[in-house]
């Protein structure tokens, strides 16, 4: 079994320490913010983690209200840009703690007063040394190069971030995040299915991954899984936006995987779903929506009972599932893709 694979079933374990272990953390942050009076929040990271970055950014919009951006590295390690940050916090996230660039921009809106939060991985890191306040992951050290474990353990941070500094009950009330580790459990139980439908697409060079609002995050995970380990062309889309122009490259038999959770993306995702059909595409829906399954060529059919809000972390383990084995039935290892390293230091 891949080491990719390992960390992968691991992850439900992961996710239970980590709120175990963070929880309390987070809330005493949470009441310090408030008191701060944040006005902006800025998250910054590369690859897998300015994924789940882009996933925080729709949860912290959404439940607490405040303006998100995703930083630009670039704009402070390339052009050297001083930024007015007194009233804004700043998140870097990173797996490894020693990304360069992310480094420098949390060092830089430090000193520009912002208050700096890092996520990672490693107690020990560079990161540690230059922010406010960590947050840690608890999953162990991460050996495959593919994030898996890690990824969804800085998801899971910005879930405990998102209650803490929720505006109201209602927003609170959606993020009952300690369900995750047993959704994420159960997700695991489908890779049988998973195995015996990757020999379908043994041979697939492009395709396209399609999510919306809280799932887009995954579909530009996903792409980034199955072009990391099994070398697949993949772009990735929302459901809005693909409508607008990309769906020009679709012919018969061309693939597309769509994260289909109930919700409020349900019915966009239905429409394009429909006109994929017909254009004769290859549609693979990871849905908890019987009616949407039923619309595509084949389907991972989640519990129905996992809401939108809950879905990101249990609907990515299916397409966790689906890179680590398509690499295997294609004959390459998802642990050690060509021309990556683990670590990657760029300024």
């Amino acid at each position: 079994m891949s080491q990719m694979l390992q960390e992968i079933a691991e992850q439900p374990t992961a996710l239970a320490k980590t709120i175990h272990e963070e929880q309390g953390k987070v809330k005493r942050l949470g009441e310090f913010l408030k008191q701060r009076g944040v006005e902006l929040i800025v998250l910054v990271a590369r690859g897998s983690s300015d994924n789940a970055a882009l996933f925080g950014r729709y949860l912290l919009e959404i439940t607490t209200g405040i303006p998100v951006s995703l930083s630009a590295p670039s704009v402070y390690t390339l052009y050297g840009a001083h930024m007015k940050l007194s009233h804004a916090l700043v998140i870097g996230v990173s797996q490894s703690g020693e990304g360069e660039d992310i480094n420098r921009v949390l060092e830089t809106a430090r000193a520009s007063g912002a208050y700096t939060v890092g996520i990672t991985n490693e107690p020990a890191s560079s990161m540690v040394h230059l922010v406010d306040e960590t947050l840690l992951m608890h999953g162990g050290r991460e050996r495959s190069v593919a994030a898996t474990k890690t990824y969804t353990g800085q998801i899971m941070h910005f879930y405990m971030l998102a209650r803490a500094l929720a505006d109201g009950a209602e927003h609170q009330a959606k993020l009952d995040y300690e369900r995750i580790p047993e959704y994420a459990a159960r997700a695991l139980e489908l890779r049988p299915a998973i195995e015996a439908m990757v020999e379908r697409y043994v041979f697939m060079e492009n395709c396209v991954v399609v999510g919306r609002g809280l799932a887009y995050a995954s579909a530009y995970e996903l792409a980034l899984k199955l072009m990391e380990t099994c070398y697949v062309v993949a772009e990735r889309f929302s459901s809005a936006d693909f409508l607008h122009g990309p769906l020009a490259i679709v012919d018969r038999h061309f693939p597309i995987i769509l994260f289909a959770p109930p919700g409020q993306t349900l019915e966009s995702a239905k429409v394009l779903m429909e006109r994929l059909h017909e254009l004769h595409a290859d549609t693979l829906a990871i849905t908890g929506d019987e009616a949407a399954a039923r619309m595509c060529t084949r389907s991972i059919q989640m519990p129905g009972s996992i809401n939108e809000f809950l879905a990101p972390i249990p609907y990515i383990i299916p397409g966790q599932l689906f890179a680590a084995l398509l690499a295997d039935a294609k004959g390459l290892n998802p642990d050690a893709p060509r021309s990556l390293s683990k670590v990657t230091r760029t300024l």
